[in-house]
């Protein structure tokens, strides 16, 4: 193997790697185009024989990588929500916690007056069944929250079936 060819075999293996930054769906649609033409540049590049040239179109490389790779990423989060949108997961992570905290401090107390109806009840009873139905409601949250998520590709291939 000649030192240009060693060079560009290894360049295109950077390059390669640096194309790992971009979303999932544009590296299957482009990147074997993309690192294609990334291994004709090299080659141009270095059958100019000046080792400026080829550090200028590195420089370029990079540059236009980083710009796109910016772009691309911001295009998918700004894109259309749908079941594999990132924010998709983020809202999950979110949403569960915030659930079982509004449900510790509102519903146990409300479940508890509901339940006992006008009845006054000492301090430490009205903690307790407080207590017992904000934790309840939470796990019944919780369960609810994972077979959702579990069910969720199962309920979109049964969409994508019947349409």
């Amino acid at each position: 193997m000649t030192m240009s060819n060693f060079t560009v075999a290894y360049a295109e293996r950077v390059y390669s790697a640096l194309l790992s930054l971009y979303p999932y769906s544009f590296r299957v649609r482009f990147a074997p185009e993309m690192v294609q033409l990334f291994r004709d540049c090299c080659h141009d590049a270095l059958e100019k024989g000046e080792a400026a040239v080829l550090v200028a179109f590195w420089l370029r490389a990079v540059r236009d990588l980083c710009a796109s790779v910016l772009q691309e990423r911001s295009r998918e989060l700004v894109g259309p929500l749908n079941p594999d949108h990132p924010l998709i997961g983020i809202i999950d992570v979110v949403l569960i916690p915030s659930i079982v905290t509004t449900n510790l401090i509102a519903l146990g107390p409300i479940l508890t007056l509901l339940v006992r109806g006008g009845e006054a009840l000492p301090a430490q009873q009205f903690a307790a069944t407080s207590a017992f139905f904000s934790f309840t409601v939470a796990v019944l949250a919780i369960v609810a929250s994972v077979i959702i998520t579990k069910l969720r590709p199962t309920v979109r291939l049964c969409l994508k079936l019947s349409a």
